[in-house]
């Protein structure tokens, strides 16, 4: 009897976990020398190996998986897996319905394997991997944006918007507008009447960044004006930019300009208590 493991499930440790709408994502870590047996997932799911080799044998196929591969699952295919010599560390990213839903209704269900081999797809699965940890606002829109990125990569692309289309400047002045709230990749792209994986896509190719992206550095711009303005606090700073506190402030103004807040200001030659 194959085993279906439930949605969110893997087999492995789950060493850090976190969901985003219907999104789980999970760093999972398997034994050396393991082997897992034949079985499927409930949900359809990609991962990216980070680090070790192991055979799997899936749809009467079998590929050997290495470091900076991403490879896609879909739901209720059966494999198994032998590991080598040494743990594999694995970045799962199971997908829920809504994304599936939203596959289909752009015409692209998400029904067989695909893997990747280095390039585009396995440089985003590392951003993805790396946006998956950052506990600021703006982390959820670029866990959504990234992996709807990927999404576009394992479907046939389409044509896409270029800098100059209406539906892009609209949604760039949105994003403008709305930099300090808290806001969702789908809603945007609800609003300018696109697919969200498609507007993704777009909106990187036109703009040389992600979503979630922007919208950090907008918040860091909007920082660096308020911070030649002596009066103006660090916290209350914080706050009108749309950063969850001070300290979310600090990490993501110095990320962007190697320098702290306080550092910045003394910079400008203001005097600092």
């Amino acid at each position: 009897m194959v085993q279906r493991l439930e949605a969110g499930r893997f087999y492995g440790r789950t060493l850090r976990r976190r969901s985003v709408g219907d999104l789980v994502l999970a760093d999972v870590l398997y034994p050396a020398s393991d082997q897992l047996p034949r079985h499927s997932h409930d949900r359809a799911y990609f991962c990216l190996i980070r680090q070790g080799v192991y055979a799997e044998q899936f749809s009467h196929r079998c590929r050997e998986c290495s470091p900076s591969m991403l490879v896609f699952h879909p739901a209720g295919e059966r494999h198994s897996q032998i590991f080598r010599d040494r743990a594999v560390s694995s970045f799962n990213v199971e997908l829920g319905p809504q994304w599936l839903d939203r596959m289909r209704e752009w015409g692209a269900p998400l029904d067989q394997p695909i893997q990747f081999s280095g390039g585009q797809a396995v440089k985003l699965g590392f951003r993805l991997f790396r946006e998956c940890w950052h506990q600021d606002l703006e982390a959820s829109m670029a866990i959504e944006g990234v992996t709807a990125e990927i999404l576009g990569l394992l479907v046939e692309t389409r044509p896409l918007g270029l800098p100059g289309s209406n539906w892009l400047r609209d949604a760039r002045d949105l994003l403008e507008s709305r930099f300090d709230q808290a806001i969702s990749l789908t809603a945007i792209a609800r609003t300018a009447g696109v697919h969200p994986v498609y507007f993704a896509s777009a909106f990187r190719r036109a703009y040389g960044c992600s979503v979630g992206e922007f919208i950090r550095r907008r918040r860091v711009d909007f920082a660096r004006d308020q911070l030649a303005q002596q009066d103006a606090s660090l916290a209350c700073i914080a706050v009108a930019a749309g950063f969850a506190d001070q300290s979310h402030f600090t990490r993501t103004f110095k990320r962007f300009t190697g320098m702290t807040p306080l550092e910045y200001r003394t910079f400008l030659g203001f005097k600092t208590n």
